[in-house]
């Protein structure tokens, strides 16, 4: 029997092309869309599931609140990791890390080279992390200081075929290390990455045991089905045991005196398995991704999967009359239901499978480019991972079974008798149920494109709003710290060419490095402190990027006191609450600061989130040099630079980056996003239309005769065009209506994650659905043209 029923679905496959290639072709492109989606999910729910322990793993964070200001960061304090290990032993292992904050030159003989993801931790991270050692103990990697464990790419970069083992590898600048262990490097899907491993025991910060000092990544390591919610509970007496001492020597203040004033100085535990997606604190150690996307990318997924479903509900439906016959037939002959309903599956169940194959080959083509655009490394493997071959599988056969389970019992349930006289039409009696999922398909449509529209209106909305600096034309020289002494000596030579407008140097730039302190407004105690962002900058700072000031001065290399000067923004002004700014005074790690200026409010974060309290300062430390040009030749003032880097320092590589191109990095994630949603969106309106080509074709093949007889009446192609185009119209317009609220209300929603947005203006809803019209009318205008100029005379012998 299944022989039978296999032969007489390809033979109707095969009799009907047309048919099986529209709903083959709309299935394949659903189900690719699915299949890349779903490996996109996968790939963003599988994040640091690697580690052995990963479900024991919690990172410990901390939670303040001190009068107005907030903390919520990732880093605690140095002796937090010890005192966990030594006072709960629930806690079986901790360890810390401190991830650099600037490139680090590493030297091998002749060779040297600028690396990133320089991590420095303690030995027991092997003991936390699963980290598997090629060569090396992890249990003594790094137990001694200079201790260095570089993953496998790094030792064949610097060591070739030799043996990196207990060879010697500078760190220039700061030591000679020594190769203790080679790492393999952690997959993509980790929430961390690292090429160098350098002992904690080799930097002077770790000595720190202060509790309010914080600057620490720490990780720990529970035993076996422990809750955390337990230990949390211990945690505010672990606070007032020593976190409450150091605020009595401090202010002079007792710790419930401190928490009594409103304050908060809390910890809690953070699943590992969970940062990827759900954490967004201030100082992550990478950028993370949003669970919100991934809710979001599921949904494009399912719906896509959906339209290419209602097609071939639509189409198997709207050509019932095709079949109506075979199925009186075939139950005058003694078929039951069952059989019928058995034999209408099976043909879905069968195209969906070639559709499957066909889909398996477009995500092989396809999946390189998702791979660029999502920055990801996204792979199929069907034989090597059951899994993923199974879950394929499953896909093609719900949707097979999903498509063809209405069309299956719409057709069984024909009256043999009915049949026969010839009294069934083509769809008639599920006319409204089509209507509907026309509907469902294209107000889908329109919600992505509204979304697509609003991900790149707010894109183009944070580029080109004024941020409060000029970000053009600056190029910034990275390690600048390795100028020494020669640095006011380079400055001088850059500024020789008639190119270079200013130059500055400086620790902190926007969107890049700067650091957070507590500052006491004179008269005030600690409880009355602010927190602020501080930039560490140099006398030219504030001219080179184009700051305005406000009020006050700018620092003066003339002016020996301004080494204890400060300049604040107007969010300080305003949130330290002076009526009169200029003059006052600031205290800091009992280091007292003038206030000479307040300049106006820029952006030195994303717009992700509102301007907070900025202080600038003088420093003597140094990580960039930025350098403002005109943007004529470019390519000879950059060689010049160059050429004056290299004759002051030849034995360090120059590297420099562009202050626009860096600034719009922090907006990656939703370009990405809003490219994933353009291409989905595309091929949503694609294999809908594949399904109205389909619909507009068997209506124009069903009233052939209609059409007929209106032409010899003298009915032009034009008014032919239009009876067959408006009942798609009302369609169209109806699920506009459908689409407009939703999608207002799901992009107004996404938008909220800016503290600075675009307007959702009534614009975009009318272009998404005239788009959405236009691409309908063109559609179906094709069969409804050929209908309307085909020959009356063999319209009217049809039937």
């Amino acid at each position: 029997m299944f022989k039978n029923y296999l032969k007489i679905a390809a033979r109707n496959l095969l009799k009907h092309k047309a048919y099986a290639f529209i709903n083959t072709a709309g299935l394949a492109v659903g189900m690719a869309c699915c299949l890349l989606i779903l490996l996109y999910v996968q790939d963003e729910l599988s994040y640091d599931r690697h580690h052995e322990n990963a479900d024991r793993i919690y990172r410990v964070v901390l939670e303040a609140q001190i009068a107005d200001n907030e903390l919520s960061a990732p880093v605690v304090s140095a002796p937090m990791a010890k005192a966990l290990v030594d006072e709960f032993p629930e806690v079986l292992q901790a360890t810390r890390f401190i991830k650099s904050g600037s490139s680090t030159l590493f030297r091998y003989r002749e060779n040297s080279f600028v690396e990133d993801n320089v991590i420095a931790a303690d030995s027991t991270i092997f003991d936390v992390f699963t980290i598997p050692l090629i060569q090396g103990d992890p249990k003594t990697a790094l137990t001694e200081p200079n201790s260095i464990v570089l993953t496998e790419e790094m030792a064949r970069k610097y060591f070739g075929d030799e043996n990196p083992m207990n060879q010697t590898l500078a760190v220039v600048n700061r030591f000679e290390g020594k190769i203790t262990g080679v790492a393999k490097s952690l997959p993509p899907n980790s929430h961390f990455h690292f090429n160098f491993l350098i002992s904690l025991a080799t930097d002077d910060g770790q000595s720190s045991q202060s509790w309010t000092n914080n600057g620490f990544y720490t990780y720990i390591l529970l035993r076996e089905n422990y809750p955390p919610a337990q230990l949390k509970t211990k945690f505010p007496e672990l606070v007032r045991k020593y976190v409450g001492p150091e605020l009595k020597a401090e202010d002079g203040i007792s710790f419930d005196e401190f928490l009594a004033a409103g304050n908060r100085y809390e910890f809690y535990l953070q699943p590992l398995t969970t940062i990827h997606l759900h954490s967004h604190l201030d100082y992550e150690l990478e950028p993370n991704g949003d669970v919100a996307y991934v809710y979001i990318f599921s949904a494009i997924a399912f719906f896509i999967l959906l339209i290419a479903c209602i097609n071939f509900m639509n189409l198997a439906t709207a050509r019932s009359a095709q079949r109506a016959k075979e199925v009186g037939v075939r139950k005058t002959l003694g078929s039951s239901r069952l059989q019928l309903i058995r034999q209408f599956l099976l043909e879905a169940v069968l195209l969906s499978f070639i559709a499957l194959l066909l889909a398996a080959m477009l995500v092989e083509l396809l999946l390189p480019a998702l791979n660029q655009v999502a920055s990801k490394q996204l792979q199929t493997d069907y034989f090597g991972n059951g899994l993923l071959a199974a879950g394929f599988a499953g896909i093609a056969l719900l949707v097979g079974v999903l498509a063809g389970s209405y069309p299956a019992f719409f057709l069984s349930s024909f009256r043999p008798v009915t049949v026969l006289k010839g009294k069934v039409q083509a769809g008639k009696g599920s006319t409204p149920l089509r209507n509907g999922l026309v509907v469902f398909q294209f107000a889908v449509s329109i919600i992505l494109i509204v979304g697509a529209v609003v991900v790149y209106r707010q894109l183009e909305y944070v580029r080109h709003k004024k941020l409060g600096f000029d970000k053009e034309h600056v190029v910034v020289i990275q390690r600048a710290g390795a100028l020494k002494q020669k640095l006011a000596v380079f400055e001088q030579e850059l500024l020789q060419h008639p190119n270079v407008i200013k130059a500055s140097a400086s620790i902190s730039l926007p969107g890049k490095l700067f650091s957070q302190s507590s500052f006491q407004p004179e008269g005030a105690t600690l409880n009355e402190a602010t927190v602020m962002s501080v930039f560490v900058v140099d006398h030219q700072f504030i001219e080179t990027l184009g700051i305005e000031m406000a009020a006050g001065r700018n620092f003066s290399r003339e002016i020996l006191t301004d080494s204890a000067a400060v300049i604040l923004n107007e969010s300080a002004a305003r949130r330290l609450g002076w009526t009169e700014t200029i003059g006052k005074q600031l205290t800091s790690d009992d280091r007292g600061y003038t206030v000479i200026g307040v300049v106006k409010d820029f952006h030195f974060e994303s717009l992700h989130q509102e301007i907070r309290p900025l202080l600038l300062r003088l420093g003597a430390s140094v990580f960039y040099v930025s350098v403002r040009i005109r943007p004529e030749n470019l390519a000879s003032t950059l060689a010049f630079i160059k050429n004056r880097w290299q004759a002051l320092v030849p034995e360090q590589p120059f590297e420099y980056f562009f202050l626009d191109s860096n600034f719009d990095r922090l907006y990656r994630a939703e370009e990405r996003t809003g490219r994933i949603f353009g291409y989905f969106s595309a091929l949503a309106i694609l294999i809908a239309c594949l399904g109205l080509f389909g619909l507009a074709a068997f209506a124009a093949e069903r009233r052939t005769k209609e059409i007929g007889v209106r032409k010899v009446l003298g009915a032009s192609v034009r008014q032919i065009v239009l009876l067959l185009s408006k009942e798609f119209t009302r369609l169209i317009a109806l699920a506009f209506v459908v689409a407009a609220p939703i999608s207002y209300f799901a992009m107004n929603r996404w938008l909220q994650d800016f503290a600075y947005r675009t307007e959702i203006s009534p614009f975009i809803f009318v272009l998404a659905g005239l788009f959405a019209l236009v691409i309908a009318w063109l559609t179906v205008g094709y069969q409804a043209l050929k209908a309307a100029v085909a020959n009356p005379v063999e319209a009217l012998r049809y039937e």
